[in-house]
């Protein structure tokens, strides 16, 4: 043994640390990180990537083949250019699926918290006022309250929030029940803390390996319904496009031109099987970590 290896200041080789190794090793995330990537980079660079105007109409160019004429993907049933739509269109479904995951886990999270911190007649409250909101099909209740307000997208963004919101509600308030119990909330009650403190800065960072993954996987199911309404014609409207309007617009040309409507629907499943497989992965490694 070297007189080297015996000297207190000589560097040990530590292992590398465990949550980055899983951070690393994780497949799901990885998959799912680079499906939401280049979404992500082709909604913000729309404006640099469409080659034509997505509202154009050119009928002397209907349902056209792809490559036709610079039309990489071809065109539609009034000769706009597909490529341009899904560019365009991947924007609007995105924005507004983030804004409806963003605002269904905040409210969800929110109810969740407060129920299980005071417990007796709040948590009573809270969780009949989800059961009634349970009680009926996601995807009707977002219809009446879309109908409620008027179709639009930024209506049917906020009927898809509100019918998610039970669903994370529930979630987070078993979660933070059991949060609830530990020792270091008794403790924070017993010295008096203030409550609003206790929920939000005790027990909320506590949940985020469950409302953090939740609010991927709660986008990918929010793209999948704001393309629903917009199917019904109760979200986006004409001439705007997003993946769920122009499905709509293609249904009657699909044994004519196909890919009309496997386009954006392809691009649906894509989209949503990325943040699903980022959010499972995502839930895996914090829930290891913890």
């Amino acid at each position: 043994m070297s007189d080297a290896s015996l000297r207190p200041d000589t560097a040990i080789p530590q292992p590398a640390a465990p949550a980055q190794r899983r951070w690393k090793g994780n497949g799901y995330m990885t998959a799912g990180g680079v499906i939401m990537l280049f979404f992500a980079a082709l909604a913000l660079l729309a404006p640099l990537l469409a080659p034509l105007d997505p509202n154009a109409i050119n009928p002397v160019q209907a349902l056209r083949p792809f490559g036709f004429d610079h039309h990489v993907l071809g065109t539609d049933n009034l000769g706009r250019d597909l490529l341009s739509r899904l560019l365009y269109g991947g924007r609007i479904t995105l924005v507004s699926s983030v804004g409806a995951a963003l605002l269904a886990t905040s409210l969800g999270t929110a109810l969740g918290l407060i129920a299980a911190y005071y417990k007796g007649w709040v948590d009573t409250v809270v969780m009949r006022l989800t059961d009634i909101l349970m009680g009926f099909p996601f995807i009707l209740l977002a219809i009446l309250i879309v109908a409620a307000l008027g179709p639009s997208t930024v209506n049917a963004l906020i009927a898809v929030a509100i019918a998610n919101v039970p669903f994370t509600a529930r979630l987070v308030k078993s979660e933070a029940a059991r949060v609830r119990e530990r020792e270091f909330i008794t403790a924070a009650v017993a010295l008096g803390a203030r409550h609003g403190r206790i929920v939000w800065a005790h027990m909320l960072p506590n949940i985020i390996s469950i409302t953090v993954p939740t609010l991927f996987m709660t986008t990918g199911w929010m793209i999948s319904q704001t393309s629903a309404l917009s199917f019904l014609g109760l979200g986006t409207q004409p001439p705007t496009a997003d993946w769920g309007s122009m499905l709509a617009e293609s249904q009657n040309y699909m044994a004519s031109l196909p890919q009309v409507a496997m386009l954006p629907g392809l691009t649906i499943v894509v989209a949503v099987v990325g943040l699903n497989l980022f959010g499972v992965g995502l839930r895996s490694s914090l829930m290891r970590e913890d």
